[in-house]
């Protein structure tokens, strides 16, 4: 439980630092800002800082659900790998979008 309630917090920390952050610094690689024009980065970094949230928050839930409820295995397990997977590609095709390649940075 304090496994995902850690990486869930770690989630939304840097999707909150991509969203309010322009330039790279301490959070924020310079391999992320690098294949995107400069006009189209704030979008980028606001649409990728949200699915980051999203997927922080998810973690953090599930989390809690797997403490109190203690669902089924393949039912846990089942809505982490869709969810998750969502998540994955919905970067993917920003990345995609903005820069080109279809390359994962976190």
């Amino acid at each position: 439980m304090y496994a995902q309630l850690f990486l869930g917090l770690l989630w939304i920390i840097l999707g909150t630092v991509t969203y309010f952050k322009r330039k790279p610094g301490l959070l924020l690689s310079a391999t992320i800002t690098t294949n995107i024009f400069e006009k189209d980065l704030p979008s980028y970094l606001k649409k990728i800082s949200k699915v980051q949230i999203f997927f922080g928050v998810f973690v953090i839930i599930m989390g809690q659900i797997e403490y109190r409820m203690n669902p089924e295995f393949w039912i846990f397990i089942t809505s982490y790998i869709v969810v998750g997977s969502v998540c994955i590609s919905i970067m993917g095709h920003l990345n995609k979008k903005y820069s080109g390649k279809y390359i994962l940075r976190f």
